[in-house]
């Protein structure tokens, strides 16, 4: 019983950290808004991923970051 106990409150204090993942009352397109957050991010932030955006939409580096930073900060839609 004890690691029953152990286990939800390690699943809480992780569900507290990493807001984006939402509760039972997150909406649909608020957890929608947080996945693209999260992938603008992760493409602004990790240099080869970036990379490879750019190469793929044929624009500067640096440009792309910048634009997904700015999707990333901006309103969800």
């Amino acid at each position: 019983m004890a690691d029953k106990v152990k286990e939800v409150n390690q699943y809480y204090h992780l569900k507290s950290k990493y807001i984006g993942v939402g509760n039972p009352d997150t909406t649909r397109e608020e957890f929608l808004s947080n996945v693209r957050k999260d992938t603008y991010a992760s493409l602004a932030h990790h240099k080869p991923l970036l990379l490879y955006t750019s190469l793929g939409l044929g624009e500067n580096e640096e440009t792309v970051r910048q634009d997904m930073i700015k999707k990333m900060a901006g309103p969800g839609r």
